[in-house]
């Protein structure tokens, strides 16, 4: 009777597809409990509406920093999905796809995330 081949490679295979499914979920959690704890009631939901049709749509973001956002955190901003419109100090507006919400939350200097609106003026 011949010897039983060893199944290292089929054992190597499953056990790296388990370590990736949990690098990637772990980063998804993270997303998740970042939009939790960093974005307002309107932002979540106006994402978890858009994410069902179309999750390509861009979200009018109004952000809140640690501190005064300098380059290299512009820089983290916009790789995060952000595109960032005015920034003045601690504080920048950006349009955001709702894919990448996650992503931008995540960012340790951002604080918080708001759906920006536009107001029309008041009238006489």
């Amino acid at each position: 009777m011949p010897a039983p081949r060893p199944r290292i490679p089929g054992v190597l295979f499953v056990v790296a597809l388990v370590i990736a499914a949990g690098i990637s979920s772990g980063c998804k959690q993270e997303e998740r409990e970042a939009i939790e704890a960093k974005c307002d009631a309107s932002l979540r939901l106006r994402a978890e509406e858009l994410a069902k049709s179309s999750p390509d749509s861009l979200l009018d973001v109004l952000g809140k920093a640690t501190g005064p956002i300098d380059d290299a955190q512009r820089g983290k901003l916009e790789k995060a999905g952000a595109r960032l419109g005015m920034v003045n100090g601690d504080t920048f507006t950006s349009r955001v796809p709702v894919k990448k919400l996650g992503s931008v939350a995540a960012l340790d200097f951002v604080m918080s995330l708001a759906l920006s609106q536009t107001r029309e003026p008041l009238g006489p």
